[in-house]
């Protein structure tokens, strides 16, 4: 990619960002209830306008986005009207219980997706093919709220292998207690990600293993593990990596609800409570973090692109 490239790739992604949380703030401004009622629900006519000022909620609905995107640009994320808590102080507390738990789901699924995609491809047509995917179409339908209320109930509750609570951040915790925790939430968010994962690899597979390139690698003796792991998986791995960036997305609304059942102090569970406790502040600080994390993630699988397909360079050059 040239820096010519790259920079228009940072332009537009500025641009993204902007629309992006112009947007998030506009989608919280639209859910019911005054946040001024909240706070102070017995409060005279004067006390609410003066708390209204004091918020910022009586000028302009640009300037009041303005200002928060200002605030969130110098690290300021608000504070949370019902105690007056710093989001900033929350989020360095839920936001890494957040990313080991997405991204131990993405390594999980990916730790069963690869090998298992690349095998059925090998193996197309034959009964481990089948079988394999009937299970990959069950787990696609399969909600994964449904799966954690089934690990909760039996593997927590039930047989009491592993904890279904946890009220304190992992991190402070010793290796084996942290896996503990995290174990049956990452399987709940996982599963559905590996089915979806070993579909596509396997698909693009069958299509890479019947190019021109792989039945010259085949005439020229190399073995077949070096055709698959070398020459094969390599272009395979174009679709399940824009996948796996978009399913960011998917995660994070997964990891609401996951976290919520399990009791994890992440970032969904204080959306959570942010949504029920109608602290817009919070809330708008929240998705906006989470839809830049989005795009930017996107942006790093683009750039990502020339480096696992040098075609795709080439045709950018020639454009």
């Amino acid at each position: 990619m040239s820096l010519h490239t790259f920079a228009q790739k940072v332009l537009q992604l500025v641009v993204v960002l902007l629309v992006v949380t112009f947007f998030s703030f506009c989608l919280i401004k639209l859910i019911p209830g005054d946040p001024v009622s909240k706070i102070i629900p017995f409060g005279t006519n004067l006390q609410k306008a003066q708390l209204r000022r004091d918020l910022g909620l009586d000028t302009s609905f640009i300037s009041q986005y303005l200002t928060w995107l200002r605030d969130i640009l110098t690290g300021d994320f608000g504070r949370y009207y019902n105690n007056n808590a710093s989001v900033s102080s929350q989020l360095t507390k839920s936001l890494p219980v957040s990313l080991e738990l997405m991204v131990y789901a993405q390594v999980f699924a990916m730790l069963f997706a690869i090998p298992l995609g690349i095998l059925t491809a090998y193996r197309s047509g034959s009964k481990f093919d089948g079988a394999t995917n009937t299970i990959a179409f069950g787990l696609l339908a399969l909600p994964n709220f449904v799966l954690a209320i089934i690990l909760a109930v039996y593997v927590g509750a039930k047989w009491k292998l592993l904890p279904t609570q946890s009220t304190l951040d992992p991190f402070p915790l010793s290796p084996i207690d942290n896996w503990r925790y995290m174990l049956m939430p990452t399987i709940a968010l996982a599963v559905g990600q590996i089915a979806v994962y070993l579909r596509l690899l396997r698909s693009d597979m069958i299509a890479t293993l019947q190019e021109d390139f792989i039945t010259t690698a085949k005439a020229k003796g190399i073995p077949n593990r070096k055709i698959l792991l070398k020459h094969a998986l390599r272009p395979s791995s174009l679709t399940l990596l824009t996948v796996a960036g978009l399913n960011v997305g998917a995660l994070i609304g997964g990891a609401v609800v996951i976290e919520v059942i399990f009791g994890l102090p992440g970032l969904g569970y204080r959306i959570y409570q942010a949504i029920l406790a109608r602290e817009y502040v919070a809330l708008q600080s929240y998705v906006a973090l989470i839809a830049i994390a989005y795009v930017l993630v996107n942006f790093a699988v683009d750039v990502l692109y020339s480096v696992l397909d040098p075609r795709i360079r080439h045709v950018r050059a020639a454009a």
